[in-house]
Formats: structure tokens, sequence, C-alpha cells
């Protein structure tokens, strides 16, 4: 088995040629990029038919109470996260952004029962009880849609699968042609130049200074974002509010846990699995 190897690159251009993996997986990811069709097409690119694609992100259609906040604020006309924050997206979205891309959705799971209320709200050490009463509601339907904060899929990119062993090597993410590599820089041969960061991974993000021609082209560095200041009446308020929701939340799970009392006699998704 080789070496794993790292790099550092935007996903909306991956530095790899079309179909060059077999496996892709995605975990927490999805949610946080501007335009994820465009993320799923490049996925889509460099998968070879046959492939598989993981994905995992919150559910957006959960209860939990950033997910209601986020879904508020975008009925009220506004964003409701930042830019690549965005957890108000359903499971029925992401289907459809899966089948335009050209996927075909295997299977869809949910898990992670009111996991943010376990780790922000309620007492650490109620999460064993808690998680091994809700975890077994998540293959119910209509609940597990309301009280699962994650959703995961497996994707399929359908085709011709080949066994052929092919090894898989960085190009170019703009022109997709061979590199050259060097201690310091890449050049591929359309003559783009990316270099190495701090830790010795090649950084696709940015193209490279040319120190032969003495010029540059490097993006524009984000500049730090001051942090809100709110009034005191203001926080306590926004407090109080989130109380009173925490509060709610919990009086929403309480009607919950006999039913995942009765279920988990049958389903168990915590027991461990005995070697014969």
């Amino acid at each position: 088995m080789g070496d794993t190897v790292f790099y550092q690159t935007a996903l909306e251009r991956l530095p790899f040629a079309d179909s060059a993996f077999d496996y892709i997986s995605s975990h927490e990811v999805i949610e946080h990029v501007e335009d994820p069709a465009v993320v799923l097409r490049e996925f889509a690119r460099v998968l070879k038919p046959g492939g598989i694609c993981a994905i995992a992100t919150p559910n957006g259609a959960s209860l939990w109470l950033e997910h209601l906040r986020q879904r508020v604020k975008r009925a009220l006309g506004q964003r409701g996260a930042a830019v690549g924050d965005d957890h108000t997206r359903s499971p029925s979205f992401w289907r459809r952004e899966f089948a335009r891309a050209g996927f075909v959705l295997e299977r869809q799971i949910f898990d992670a029962a009111a996991i943010e209320f376990q780790m922000f709200v309620a007492p650490p050490g109620w999460m064993p009880v808690l998680s091994r009463l809700l975890e077994p509601l998540r293959i119910i339907p209509g609940i597990n849609l309301v009280l699962c904060d994650r959703v995961k899929f497996r994707l399929l990119k359908q085709g011709r699968t080949t066994d052929r062993p092919q090894s898989v090597s960085p190009c170019c993410p703009i022109c997709y042609k061979t590199l050259a590599e060097d201690c310091r820089t890449v050049l591929c041969a359309g003559g783009h130049r990316f270099a190495r960061d701090s830790l010795g991974l090649i950084d696709f993000t940015t193209l490279a200074r040319d120190e032969t021609a003495g010029a540059s082209v490097v993006a524009e560095q984000p500049s730090e974002i001051a942090p809100v200041q709110r009034s005191v009446p203001k926080r306590r308020w926004r407090r109080g509010a989130l109380l009173v929701l925490s509060a709610g939340y919990g009086g929403l799970l309480l009607p919950l846990l006999p039913l995942g009392l009765i279920v988990r006699i049958f389903y168990q998704p915590f027991r461990q699995q005995r070697s014969s």
C-alpha cells in the first residue's frame, strides 16, 4: 500500500483528471461551499463510472434551534447564515442536486438524533442514556426527518466499471495538463505555477509567484471580520430566547423517549457484533 498524499485545493477545481477515483467521501463539507452544484459536478467528473460517493451533511429539515433560526431568517428574506455555513438544506434539496449532477441515489440514512441538543444543552452525563433511547428512532419515517440532525447519502455514478488499475496523480486544476514538481513549486505544461505551503503541501488554490518574470498572481486574502458587538439587553434577550427554545425542544423529546425505548427492543444501533 502506497503512502497517503495530501493536497490543498478548492473543491470547485480539483487538480485531478476525469474518472480518477473509485471512491469519494465528503463528511460535513458540502454545506460549507458557496455553490454545492459546482462541487457536486466536480465530484462526478473525477469519479470513475461505477464509483461511489458518500456524503454526510446536516439535516436542514430537523427541528434543531440553529436549523430553525436559519429557516426563519430565509423566510424573512434574509440569508440566515454566512456564505459557506448554510445548514437549512433539506434531504429533498440534496436529492435533486445529486440527480442534476448525474448521480444515482443508492441509500439515504438519518443519524445523530438530537445530537446538537445532547452536546450543547443537556448535561454531559445524560448523553449515553439519551443516545441509546433516541438513536433507534432514526429508522421511523417522519420522526427521523425532524429529529435527526445529520443525513448521509450513498451515491453511484452510472456507467461501466473498469477493473484496470490506474495511478492517481495530480494535474493542473485550470488546464488539466501534467505537472512538473521541484522542491519549492509545481509548474504545469500550460505555464501555471503553484507553490507549497508551510507544511510542504502543494497549494492549488492560488497561482504562485513567477520568480523569473518577477510577477505573481495571488488571490486576495480576506480581511478579518470584526466580532459582532451586542448590547447587554440584547444579549440577555438572546440568551432568554435560546433558553425558552431549548426547553421547548427538550419538551418535544420527552414523549419520544418511551417510543425510543420500545423501538430499541427491536433495533439497537449500538449493539456490538459478536464474532462467530
